[in-house]
């Protein structure tokens, strides 16, 4: 790979257009993630050389674009928001607005890198929106997996898998687009669902993207390196000690393809983290205080907390309660001081199963309340941030609406209009005029109130559905959406059954048979939690009348850029998961 990367940045240099080649730009796409010091040596490189491309402006965009991940992957966030925040700005001056999106991610990566979700929330919000509308699924993929990552640190695991799915089934659209930017590995992607699944419960599935993402060409470098350490994670997971070992002594070979000290300082304390789990504590505190020397004269606070959280356990697991207690709290307060509940909750999951060890069941009670309440205050933090973006998005739009309407009003001031058209104007609105009276004399038999019933009472059932999804989507309520195939029921008993669910429905709540093989049951305020104690009261009526008691249920919570059919295609993957785990444990038991 470093003879490839040198040929590509020779040819790039001796281009007498200085332009990238898609096989150049991918290239130099895949070292950005595989050797980010080597990939920004041969982006100074291009850039001393750009006058004379034909488009230079753009090409520096795209290059930023890429100069932007490798300062995240070298952990130089601070320079990565700043590199996003002028770089965005710039983009907008020049109208290019396809590569907004990008600088967004960078720039929101970056906070979160930081801890900083409330800044890094809306953002992600926005690329989302920018690279549906701009059509840029490089962006799009970006994004979807930037906040799959975000929901599973809040244990939202159907909607980060939801995510991830639709990441992967927008890998094709790439090669149409126009202009290649930035695109993460597919790689990280397959690594991300075999983590999601395999907390699912879907072992199977779940090696099998891992897999796939082992062997795809873009494991290299440090690609591999982190690809393996999560394999050795998911290994040790599934109690498979032999494969856990294999995979962190490839990773282990890694380490000198590593660039930086930042770099080589994360990777000491994930395999540490791995090592603590396999029992071996020495090696694993060998590694932490290597790490946390670079952390500490970087004053990297996020990978600090991490690295003192660690070390704690390694600790006490050595039996030196007071040096262990000593880093947790230590760990616990920079938590305090940086907001970062999800760390914060996982210091007093530790612990308290250490004192519940210790039979020191008060002590382990209070840390067990405290690690409820930092789980609690990380879920409501980050559903807050999200509301109160979309509340002040929505209301934006509502203004530039307003703005436009009263710059439409007074677009055309009188000495602004030619001469001979007065006329022709004035026979326009004496035109109008005559047939608004005419309308107000007649009867109209089609009249309506001035404010119309959000759902109309005589609109199909597939309408009063979209109907009841944009009103929730333009209130921001929240809306969860069920789906039941019943193909084991017979045509005669559908009727019945439908009625014996209605009376387990809200007033509220719509139903409808969209073909024989479909029921969509629509549920208005109602968060994922409450639809699934739904599908609990729905699935007791549906096995009477299926010839056996399984009963699987499809289920899709609303998301602020769904229409129905992306909300059914959602409830009916889910589905499929959820039956898969219940065939192979029936078949097992058989």
């Amino acid at each position: 790979m470093d003879f490839r990367l040198i040929v590509a940045s020779f040819l790039l240099w001796l281009s007498p257009a200085h332009s990238l080649t898609l096989e150049q730009f991918d290239q130099l796409n895949s070292a950005t993630f595989q050797y980010p010091s080597k990939a920004l040596n041969n982006i100074h490189l291009i850039e001393k050389n750009i006058k004379g491309h034909a488009n230079p402006r753009v090409l520096q965009l795209r290059l930023n674009a890429l100069k932007c991940e490798t300062y995240l992957q070298l952990g130089e966030n601070a320079a990565a928001i700043n590199l996003a925040r002028l770089n965005e700005a710039k983009a907008k001056q020049l109208q290019v607005d396809e590569a907004r999106p990008y600088f967004l991610n960078c720039m929101a990566q970056a906070y979160v890198n930081f801890g900083n979700y409330q800044r890094a929330l809306p953002l992600i919000h926005s690329s989302i929106s920018l690279s549906r509308s701009l059509e840029q699924p490089q962006a799009l993929i970006n994004g979807l997996w930037l906040r799959s990552q975000l929901d599973a640190d809040v244990l939202r695991n159907n909607t980060a898998i939801e995510d991830l799915r639709l990441a992967l089934d927008l890998y094709p659209l790439v090669a149409s687009q126009t202009r290649q930017w930035l695109l993460t590995p597919i790689a990280y992607l397959k690594i991300s669902m075999a983590k999601q699944l395999l907390e699912e419960g879907e072992q199977q599935e779940a090696f099998t993207y891992l897999n796939k993402a082992l062997k795809h060409p873009d494991s290299e470098g440090k690609v591999a390196l982190s690809l393996l350490i999560d394999a050795a994670n998911l290994a040790q997971l599934n109690q498979q000690p032999k494969l856990r070992d294999d995979y962190i002594q490839q990773a282990r070979s890694k380490l000198a393809e590593l660039g930086t000290p930042t770099e080589l300082a994360i990777a000491y304390k994930e395999i540490a983290f791995i090592d603590f789990a396999s029992g071996k504590y020495s090696s694993a505190e060998q590694l932490l205080h290597l790490s946390l020397n670079t952390f500490k004269k970087q004053s990297n606070t996020r990978e600090m907390m991490s690295a003192l959280r660690l070390l704690g356990q390694v600790k006490l697991a050595q039996g030196q309660q007071d040096l262990g207690l000593e880093k947790l709290e230590q760990a616990i307060a920079i938590a305090k001081e940086q907001k970062r509940y999800t760390d914060l909750k996982l210091s007093y999951a530790i612990l308290a199963e250490y004192f519940a060890a210790k039979k020191n069941f008060e002590l382990a009670y209070e840390y067990q309340l405290k690690q409820f309440q930092a789980a609690e205050n990380n879920t409501s933090f980050v559903q807050n941030i999200w509301l109160s973006h979309l509340k002040s998005d929505l209301s934006r739009q509502q203004q530039v609406s307003s703005e436009q309407l009263t710059n439409n009003a007074a677009i055309m001031p009188s000495q602004l209009i030619p001469s001979p058209f007065i006329p022709i104007l004035f026979i326009l609105f004496s035109l109008i005029i005559f047939i608004a009276w005419y309308h107000r004399q007649t009867p109209n038999k089609h009249a309506t109130n001035k404010e119309p019933a959000p759902i109309k009472p005589n609109a199909t059932g597939k309408q009063r559905l979209e109907d009841m999804l944009a009103i929730s989507k333009h209130a921001n309520y929240q809306l969860s959406l069920l789906v039941l195939n019943p193909s084991e029921i017979q045509a005669s008993d559908m009727p019945i059954m439908i009625e014996q669910l209605k009376t387990k429905l809200r007033e509220q709540d719509l139903l409808f048979l969209q073909s024989e093989q479909q029921l969509l049951i629509m549920l208005p305020h109602t968060s994922e939690s409450g639809a699934v104690n739904v599908i609990k009261q729905l699935s007791e009526t549906v096995a009477l009348w299926q010839n056996d008691s399984k009963v699987n249920i499809g289920l899709a919570c609303m998301q602020q850029f769904d229409n129905l059919q992306s909300m059914i295609k959602r409830a009916n993957v889910s589905q499929l998961r959820r039956a898969k785990p219940i065939s192979s444990s029936h078949e097992s038991s058989n």
